[in-house]
């Protein structure tokens, strides 16, 4: 069914956003996504600035397997949403469920070495989480993931990044080769029992680890730029989900 696209006048320009829902436990597809019943809990964050440049707004319809022309499809929502612009769950990375305190002390993963992590059973031997730990591989399926680090770094280099409000949320309109597109708010991290940054920066964790220190990779944002940057374990990032079927 084509969807109806709504354009907003804004301050200098417009641009158009597909407004998508639901994330479930298990998806092997577009019809299957629609059947699942969400069991993931949903956060939100509400933009009360007025100064924003643009404005973006379109119809609602149901969570997509975005594809974008990349080497991978991914998720139209955030791990835990049920609409592009929420920021859905937090995790602490190579950890399976949210938490009301990120700390080093109650971290997984945060006091081991990669090749501890390996012999844990935690990564594989390329430094990637292994479907038992990944937490959008538990939750959706087998087709679902984290994004490595070289697919988050593909989504910064092979698309259009824009910035502007979609629902008053804050974050960047990403489209890809194909004209594909998602949303990606800037959610903040948790550290601690505090979150910081909403509206600010995205921080989102790949699931890659990284070979120096207690770290692991992470795609972040702010409105000047994106970048893979490393960051500690024990934060606590939303998760955008990838499908490799």
């Amino acid at each position: 069914m084509r969807t109806k696209m709504i354009n907003v006048r804004a301050v200098v320009g417009v641009m158009g956003i597909t407004f998508l829902t639901g994330c479930g436990d298990v998806c092997n597809s577009n019809a299957d996504l629609e059947k699942i019943t969400e069991s993931l809990s949903e956060q939100q964050c509400t933009d009360t600035n007025k100064n924003m440049v643009e404005t973006l707004n379109v119809d609602e319809e149901g969570f997509r397997i975005v594809d974008m022309g990349l080497s991978v499809k991914w998720a139209s929502c955030n791990l835990g949403a049920s609409k592009s612009e929420q920021f859905g769950n937090y995790y602490a990375w190579g950890e399976l469920n949210k938490k009301a305190n990120y700390t080093a002390n109650n971290s997984a993963t945060y006091s081991y070495s990669l090749s501890e992590l390996k012999s844990m059973k935690v990564l594989d031997s390329k430094n990637v989480l292994l479907p038992s730990k990944d937490v959008a591989s538990v939750r959706l399926g087998r087709d679902w993931r984290m994004p490595t680090r070289e697919e988050a770094d593909e989504l910064i280099r092979k698309c259009k990044w824009e910035w502007g409000l979609k629902n008053g949320v804050k974050g960047y309109k990403v489209t890809g080769p194909n004209g594909g597109f998602i949303f990606l708010p800037a959610n903040g991290y948790f550290f601690g029992s505090q979150i910081y940054d909403t509206d600010e920066t995205g921080n989102y964790w790949t699931s890659t680890g990284y070979d120096n220190g207690n770290f692991s990779y992470a795609l972040d944002f702010s409105k000047s730029r994106p970048k893979i940057a490393s960051s500690g374990r024990s934060g606590g990032r939303c998760i955008r989900p990838v499908y490799v079927k």
